[in-house]
């Protein structure tokens, strides 16, 4: 972008981050700036409070201390920005019992320029020091940020009083870098609301992230930046999708990203760089004169690109894009043992010393803690596996738990979206149950006709939001059908809402008939419209609201005799999701 003004080599925020006001526009003035320092970008997103390392059978990924020394040795000394891309929320015990101020500390340490809200800031609802408010936790973070957190697409509603955006939250931040003025605005994706708990975003609206930018960009582009960064926690991808960390020139991508570039060039030509989140995926892609990145969730990635200035503003050096996966021998104490000493050490492709201030952060958070996250529930035999697309052996345990939970439940319902890792051989704990499903989502006891049990199953089969985990029922889905239908019954029909159900549910072997009443666990995340599912539990009765449904899978595991296994999990000659063919026959 041009340069217009010469500025001093400073770190100051233009827009004040939580004041809604507009930057200053300076006097439009050539530069007479001779010297123009390159200034590493640094990226990452949905970190989801994955303090410790991912075991990955032989090596590991990812865990704090390796993170922050990661992030550290990436930016290097020289100028640099650091953007998290939002959900750095949600995850590991320790950190989900202080309501993500945990991250904030971590955050703060590591000095980042700026972040944007996810979905899952939103999931701890009140707080310590708001208990009253819906959303009093993430006031909290936000006040204890020492970095601007920005989010232009999101809107209180007419009937809220609340202060929105809340203190250190803008639409978008104007920060100098050395020479450089930096402008980051940042995006939220409109299906937050079924994206976590609808009560922790009640009296707020998600406008199209695309429209906000056709708004606010003409309003940035007054301020003449040198450099424009969209930070946006939304949905899209490339179509097809990449294999991890490839480069893809000129892909057609889908969802709210797809939108963006579907805007005209007098807004894209302002934008340099789209950093996105929120789809756990690996990815560079170049449209035009724009790129586009994702990097991987739970601190197992980080992206890094150089930037060039010269007369005419910061440009990217596509040579220079590339990431890092941080792989390595196992470091993280396991429950019991003492950890590894913290010595340099090859990670992926950079070679570090861990961070011994991130070995702290952990233990300083373990310690606040009232549970015992290192108490034996069960074990395994062999790593028990999730799945996105088809059923799965933690699919069925979960399930199970919840109609062990309540032994009169015909049917247990599970989305897959909400088993956030594998289970890994051996010992279970009750951190490795508690990071299987972080949520503080409750089971709901329910009767529901069996119609309604059939749409929810239709949006299942779409597989835009995962295959419904089941116990008690079985039903097939066709992969990759095209048979669009209404979905969700809101008078139109989007690209993902095809129905790819096969005329074939059962329900304890039986063909589920539609006008009965079944008894049905399911969370309350699912139940208030989680997942695209809103209005469809309209006719449904309440029987019970119960615990947690991680305690429904704490006494499950606690209950049994033998350790766990793909095969006792799994049954091979009764399926409860089947991957075939509807032969046309759709219900």
């Amino acid at each position: 972008m041009k340069r217009w003004n010469l500025v001093t080599v400073a770190a100051v925020a233009v827009l004040a981050a939580g004041c809604g006001t507009k930057a200053p526009v300076e006097s439009a003035v050539e530069s007479t700036v001779t010297t123009y320092p390159n200034v590493k970008l640094v990226q990452w997103s949905d970190f989801h409070s994955s303090i410790y390392e991912a075991d990955k059978g032989g090596f590991a990924l990812g865990g704090l201390p390796v993170f922050m020394a990661a992030v550290e040795a990436v930016r290097g000394d020289g100028l640099s920005i650091v953007v998290d891309g939002g959900d750095m929320f949600q995850g590991a015990m320790p950190f989900n019992d202080a309501k993500g101020l945990g991250m904030i500390e971590v955050m703060n340490a590591l000095k980042i320029d700026v972040a944007s809200l996810g979905n899952h800031e939103f999931d701890y609802g009140p707080g310590t020091r708001y208990p009253d408010i819906a959303r009093g936790a993430l006031y909290e973070a936000l006040e204890r940020s020492q970095f601007p957190w920005v989010t232009a697409n999101v809107e209180k509603t007419a009937d809220n009083d609340e202060h929105w955006p809340p203190k250190n939250m803008s639409p978008y931040v104007i920060f100098n870098k050395g020479p450089y003025r930096v402008a980051v605005v940042g995006l939220l994706a409109t299906e937050t609301p079924i994206a976590t708990k609808a009560a922790n975003v009640e009296g707020l609206t998600f406008a199209s992230p695309a429209e906000t930018l056709r708004k606010i960009v003409p309003e940035i582009v007054e301020q003449k930046p040198d450099f424009v960064i969209v930070n946006a926690h939304i949905t899209g991808l490339p179509v097809p999708l990449p294999e991890r960390g490839e480069t893809v020139i000129n892909a057609t991508f889908d969802g709210e990203v797809g939108e963006i570039l579907a805007l005209p060039d007098d807004i894209l030509s302002h934008i340099d760089v789209i950093l996105t989140g929120h789809s756990h995926k690996s990815f560079i892609a170049y449209q035009g004169d724009l790129t586009v990145v994702q990097t991987l969730s739970a601190g197992q990635e980080l992206t890094e690109m150089t930037l060039y200035g010269d007369a005419n503003g910061l440009h990217i050096d596509r040579e220079s894009v590339k990431k890092h996966y941080l792989s390595h021998a196992p470091i993280d104490a396991a429950c019991g043992e003492k950890p590894a000493e913290l010595t340099k050490m090859k990670v992926g492709d950079l070679e570090i010393t861990p961070s011994a201030l991130g070995r702290e952060i952990v233990e300083k958070y373990e310690q606040q803690m009232s549970e015992d996250r290192c108490e034996v529930m069960g074990c395994t035999t062999e790593e028990i596996m999730r799945s996105y697309t088809g059923e799965c052996a933690l699919g069925d345990m979960v399930t199970d738990a919840m109609r062990a939970y309540y032994p009169e439940a015909e049917i247990a319902v599970q989305n897959a979206g909400g088993l956030r890792i594998e289970l890994p051989k051996g010992n279970i704990y009750r951190e490795t149950l508690n990071s299987l499903m972080p949520f503080d989502n409750y089971a709901y006891f329910i009767e529901i006709p069996g119609a309604d049990l059939v749409r929810i199953l239709k949006v299942s089969s779409s597989l835009e939001h995962g295959a419904m985990q089941v116990s008690g029922m079985t039903y097939t889905i066709e992969n990759d059908c095209k048979n669009p239908e209404d979905l969700t019954q809101d008078g139109k029909i989007d690209a993902w809402e095809n129905n790819c159900l096969c005329a074939d549910i059962r329900v304890d072997g039986k063909p589920l008939e539609p006008e009965r009443m079944y008894k049905v666990v399911i969370s309350d995340f699912l139940f208030k419209g989680g997942d695209a599912l809103g209005g469809m539990f309209d006719r449904a009765k309440v029987i019970d609201k119960g615990p947690v449904i991680k305690k429904t899978i704490y006494d499950y595991v606690k209950a049994q005799k033998a350790c766990f296994s793909r095969d006792s999990l799994v049954s091979k000659d009764a399926p409860r999701i089947i991957n075939g063919q509807c032969g046309g026959k759709y219900y």
